[in-house]
């Protein structure tokens, strides 16, 4: 339905050439409104210089000085301001010259109702019977438009919003029927426009880019967040910024909205001032508005957008084993061989560029872009990769996009196209005109931007690869860090047209390439850049070559929340850092503040990193990153052991994030969004709804705070129960002893799935056993399971165990309900509960309504056993007290 009415401001001389009206209760379709202002005039302070010396009978910078900045809308009225400060005679010289200075472009505001929250906000010109195009890295196929629409004289409300346009400037306010004011939005100049919402807002998202070293702060408010996906310099090491242009405000007394700058160019947010200032290098401004009641009803709306993740194989949650790089295949068996000696469980390991031949630099034929193994030092790898498998060890192979082109890989990909070009010879362009990124090598980089490429690729290098039986695959440098500007790609786009999707375009690839191949397996990356929507394929993130100093540690949890909340679960890190240089103590103190260091890092990511992934540079051979070689032995078996107790649940948890997009590791904030005690608390993580950790990052730290919003909570490991009223535990121990511990708290109600193995190396696998850890009651959990590997989970081939606690008359109940199958399901498991927060003395424990011998009861845990009982068999425990 379309539809023209003019708002009524032509006496100003605004034209509305194409207005929506619209006035319905029940809408069901995507609305257009288009807007256009007149001719309008601003003078800036650098016009002003530039014509001071053309008009020399006053002092112009003074003279013009109160105008600056200052927008008018009428020929009339600039003249009118004019007069008053030049003159008559001297503006009558001189009219002409100023005008055409002063004189800003009509501008266009074109706005598509998506729904009652949702509007798709352009400053372009659009035909108002053509939605408005988005970029490839959102899909708006949800939306269907509002339930209700109505025109107001100055602009249109939905059922949630009320939209007021100025026809002058055609700034639009917004704001929430319920309450009140959410921004103003006003066009500027230079592929820009300003947020100007008032109140006391926390800004997060925005993707990854580090600063304030040692600072715990997720808040962007009173930065400047600089875009372009890049790898910049930060304490000692080099870290990832990634441009998700995701933007979330966030107030606990108004109501919370989120903006999407849908666009692939380099942006940039002002927060240091208000109003907020949004900039991009090239195209006019479009973006989405999203209000929401929560933090949760705003990443679902931006989710919907770009997609949920896919399930990481079970493998990707245990320990991966990676440095800057294993030389062959002794050097991998001696790290494995005493990790085994010292009980340590391990998944997987990471194999980094010298799997392929190393590199050299300069050399045209370095072997950077063979993607082939080094027979010479890692013989028969299908071989290895399999035996490595039969030990429960999985593989991930580092690629990059540069090849080297005196290698004989080099004439197809240039014949065929499939490189980046030199816009004068159309022939590959040197990748780095600089020669700044030679380390590598000497050559070109693969157009990704060319499906036709990253399909020939994946099936002549990388599919081979997945069928000897590597399981993941890292792409590094892929910002891309070294590029030359004078670049072509496909379609003959340049640069900037395709910088910051580089790395997306590389990852779609791969996925690609499995659905393509009709490969079984799960499709699996890390990568060090991206874009929105990137988890889609299969796509983690890790920070880069992050420093080693527990500054930089600190930081990393600043960016967690963010990454999160920009669509990322999985976002980790270098365990311990790359770059053991970083670390800037005197040299008698190095070796304790390493092992400090190490310890806190491995202790955090093995809480809150997917996958736990030690890694460092050790072109020497002289440095250690394995868990059983440095930090505290004691310390870190028991921060593995914890993660590896916890599997069950965060794959659940994994499950919940691809088919609800729920995250898995949200921030205080996203649940406890009312409580302003709770907002940007980055050392403390939730995980799902249930758990919540707190970490630490400072050297001799012995103790830390952790703020415990009201409610009833229970310490995770010893089952103490803690009423709050929203209120800090001040230092409570994390060592305990000689063993760093990190706090861990559960939720009341929380049924948290366990690995119920009591001792060392537990495994990642599926338990044989359905065992928990139950604290209080009224509460409900889902175990999801698969079969770990395959694709089978999208097409429903899952276990979905459901158990639900309630209290009943003098008792409490866990029932048990099991369904769906997967090759190769346990049909009958044993029962291991452990129940926390039973107050009252239990008289006896049933199963399905006989009494069963099998349970204790130590103070307020209870624990309760039985033998392998049928799946499909509706199980009922009650504790009946006396």
């Amino acid at each position: 339905m379309t539809g023209k009415k003019s708002l009524q401001h032509l006496m100003l001389g605004i034209a509305v050439p194409s207005l929506l009206a619209i006035s319905c209760s029940a809408y069901a379709e995507v609305a257009h409104f288009r807007y256009q202002n007149s001719e309008s005039y601003r003078l800036e302070a650098a016009q002003i210089f530039r014509m001071r010396k053309a008009i020399p009978e006053v002092n112009l910078r003074k003279a013009l000085k109160p105008l600056i900045g200052k927008t008018y809308y009428s020929q009339q009225a600039f003249l009118s301001s004019l007069t008053q400060q030049l003159g008559d005679d001297v503006l009558a010289q001189h009219q002409t010259k100023i005008l055409d200075k002063a004189r800003l472009p009509i501008s266009n505001l074109a706005v598509d109702v998506l729904s009652d929250d949702v509007l798709q906000v352009a400053f372009k010109a659009q035909p108002s019977n053509k939605a408005l195009p988005t970029t490839e890295l959102i899909s708006l196929a949800q939306f269907k438009g509002p339930t209700a629409l109505h025109q107001t004289q100055d602009g249109f409300e939905t059922t949630n919003l009320q939209v007021a346009i100025n026809p002058q400037s055609l700034c639009m306010t917004i704001e929430s029927k319920e309450k009140g004011r959410l921004s103003e939005i006003c066009p500027e100049k230079n592929n820009s426009f300003t947020l100007n919402s008032e109140g006391d807002y926390q800004l997060n998202g925005l993707g990854q880019e580090f600063h304030d070293p040692g600072k715990l702060n997720a808040n962007w408010l009173g930065f400047k967040r600089q875009g372009g996906n890049k790898m910049e310099g930060y304490q000692g090491g080099g870290t990832g910024n990634t441009q998700f242009p995701i933007l979330y405000a966030l107030n606990s007394q108004q109501q919370n909205y989120a903006l999407y700058l849908d666009t692939v160019y380099s942006a940039s947010w002002d927060f240091t001032k208000a109003p907020w200032k949004v900039s991009q290098l090239d195209g006019e401004p479009s973006f989405l508005f999203m209000a929401g009641d929560d933090l949760p009803d705003l990443r679902k709306q931006y989710m919907a957008l770009v997609g949920n993740p896919l399930v990481p194989p079970r493998k990707l949650f245990g320990m991966w084993l990676s440095e800057y790089g294993f030389d062959n295949w002794q050097e991998l068996d001696d790290k494995l061989a005493t990790l085994k000696q010292q009980d340590f469980p391990i998944d997987g390991v990471v194999m980094d560029l010298q799997w392929f031949g190393n590199v050299e630099a300069f050399s045209p034929t370095s072997q950077m872009g063979t993607l082939t193994w080094d027979l010479e030092n890692f013989p028969a790898p299908e071989q290895k990769i399999k035996e490595l498998k039969n030990r429960g060890v999985g593989m991930m192979l580092i690629e990059e996009s540069y090849v080297s082109d005196g290698l004989e890989e080099f004439g197809p990909l240039a014949e065929g196209g499939y490189l980046v070009k030199d816009p004068q010879t159309g022939k590959p362009i040197d990748s780095d005109p600089n020669g700044y990124g030679y380390w590598w090598g000497k050559g070109g980089m693969i157009d990704w931007t060319n499906s036709e490429a990253g399909d020939q690729w994946h099936d002549w290098k990388r599919k081979p690869l997945i069928e000897m039986g590597v399981i993941g695959h890292w792409t590094d440098l892929g910002e891309p860090e070294m590029y030359n500007p004078l670049s072509v790609y496909a379609g003959g786009k340049k640069q900037n047209d395709v910088h910051n999707i580089y790395n997306y375009k590389w990852l779609q690839s791969i996925y690609n390439g499995y659905q393509r191949n009709d490969t079984d397996v799960r499709p699996f990356m890390m990568s060090r850049s991206g874009a929105p929507g990137i988890q889609r394929f299969g796509a983690t993130m890790w920070s880069a070559d992050i420093g080693t100093n527990l500054e930089s540690l600190a930081t990393q949890f600043s960016m967690q929340p963010n990454m999160v909340l920009s669509g990322i679960d999985y976002y980790s890190s270098d365990i311990g850092g790359f770059h053991r240089r970083a670390l800037s103590v005197l040299p008698e103190e190095r070796d304790a503040a390493l092992n400090e260091t190490y310890t806190q890092w491995f202790a955090y990511s093995s809480l809150f990193e997917v996958p736990v992934r030690p890694h460092t540079e050790n072109l020497c051979n002289c440095k250690e990153t394995a868990p059983d070689r440095v930090g505290d032995l004691a310390s870190n078996k028991a921060s593995i052991k914890l993660r590896y107790q916890l599997i069950p649940y965060l794959y659940s948890l994994a499950h919940r994030a691809n088919l609800a997009a729920e995250p898995v590791y949200p921030s205080m904030d996203y649940y406890f969004g009312h409580d302003p005690m709770a907002l940007n608390l980055p050392a403390q993580k939730m995980m799902g709804k249930d758990l919540m950790g707190a970490a630490i990052a400072k050297r001799g730290q012995t103790a830390t705070d952790v703020y415990l919003p009201s409610g009833k909570w229970f310490d995770y490991r010893t089952g103490k129960q803690i009423v709050s009223k929203g209120q800090w535990l001040k230092q409570l121990a994390v060592v305990q002893n000689e063993v760093l511990t990190l706090p861990l708290f559960a939720r009341d109600g929380a049924i948290i799935p366990v690995n119920p193995q009591l001792t060392m190396p537990l495994s990642s696998d599926v338990p044989l056993v359905i065992a928990a850890r139950v604290y209080g009651n009224g509460g409900e959990f889902t175990l999801y399971e698969d079969d770990g590997a395959t694709n089978a989970y999208l097409k429903g081939e899952m276990r979905q165990t459901t158990l639900t606690t309630k209290e009943i008359a003098n008792g409490v109940q866990l029932a048990i309900n099991s369904q769906g199958d997967y090759a190769n399901a346990p049909k009958s498991r044993p029962i291991n509960i452990e129940w926390f927060g039973l107050e009252g003395k239990v008289k006896t424990v049933e199963l399905n309504g006989k009494a069963i011998t099998g349970w204790k009861q130590q103070e307020s845990r209870v624990l309760i056993e039985s033998s392998a009982l049928p799946v499909e068999q509706q199980i009922n425990l009650t504790v009946l007290f006396e």
